[in-house]
């Protein structure tokens, strides 16, 4: 950058007419200083906008990897109710069959106990036509 300077002092000094060499010094150092400060800024320009578009893909690319696993925890879900439901079903069989054994036992108790209420009533008539004519 010194040498910049050095290079555009000599060459405007021999272009015009200096009255005072600090002065110009001054200047071109301003002047050099405020350009190469342009073309870092440019050139730091390129790497920040580069990094957000970067940025901007992994943001997408993560968005998409997210949208992709609600989808598969959609389908998990689904498949999740549908075993679900699959197991209510046959939970429902079989306590219909645990119901209809119990009916069917409920059925078999009651005859039993009238077949036994009938015995013992016809036992009881037995006695009594026994002890009165017997």
């Amino acid at each position: 950058m010194s040498d910049m300077i050095e290079i555009l002092e000599r060459e405007l000094a021999s272009a015009v007419e200096v009255k005072d060499r600090g002065a110009l010094h001054r200047c071109i150092t301003l002047l050099v200083e405020s350009v190469v400060g342009r073309k870092e800024y440019a050139r730091g320009e390129r790497p920040v906008s580069r990094e957000i578009g970067e940025l901007r893909s992994e943001v997408r690319l993560i968005a998409e990897r997210m949208e992709q696993g609600f989808a598969r925890m959609g389908e998990r879900f689904a498949a999740t109710d549908k075993r679900f439901e699959d197991l209510t079903h046959h939970m429902d069989k079989r306590f219909e069959s645990v119901d209809k054994r119990f009916e069917d036992m409920n059925k078999r108790f009651s005859m039993l106990v009238a077949l036994n209420t009938t015995f013992f009533v016809v036992l009881a008539a037995m006695m009594t036509v026994l002890r009165l004519f017997g």
